[in-house]
């Protein structure tokens, strides 16, 4: 196997891990959503675990997508990535089909940036910020399934194992 392929495999792989343990915490994560401010500040510790693995592995999902599966997809494809701004790999990846929307993973990326900024006076703030993520959610999840359906469809056949993703609504 060369290592263009390999190397994309692997980066499929790592995502589907990450989707599969954000979906974990955001299905546990519906018995108390959306939060308040209130809610926010009496939050149990499993609750709070829950909403640390689902920011963790958003941002995971975000860095795996953003650093190894977008640019594996483009180095499959005998594309330059070095020294290219990340917006024109978003633009050729979107030219390509392989992604519907850059704006919609600006606006993930931006998300995923506010969350990062909690602050212990600020319930109300962190509490909307979880909220924001919370409800995009599927945005992540779908841009993740355009991309390895684009690969599917049009680079390499996928694996079953590679190819089976839990259902978001499931």
């Amino acid at each position: 196997m060369n290592i263009k392929k390999l190397k994309l495999l692997q980066a499929l792989e790592e995502c589907n891990k990450h989707i599969k343990r954000i979906l974990y915490a955001y299905h546990k994560m519906a018995k108390f959503m959306p939060l308040d401010a209130t809610k926010y500040d009496h939050l149990t510790d499993e609750q709070i675990e829950n909403i640390d693995q689902f920011i963790f592995r958003f941002s995971k999902l975000q860095d795996a997508m953003g650093e190894r599966l977008f640019r594996g997809v483009l180095i499959y494809l005998e594309e330059e990535v070095k020294n290219k701004p990340f917006i024109d790999l978003l633009n050729r990846l979107e030219q390509l089909g392989a992604l519907q929307n850059k704006e919609e993973w600006l606006f993930l990326r931006k998300l995923r940036n506010d969350l990062s900024h909690e602050y212990l006076d600020e319930s109300e703030a962190n509490a909307l910020n979880i909220n924001m993520v919370y409800e995009n959610t599927k945005k992540l999840y779908d841009i993740f399934m355009q991309v390895k359906m684009y690969v599917n469809d049009n680079l390499l056949t996928l694996s079953t194992d590679i190819l089976e993703t839990p259902d978001l609504c499931a």
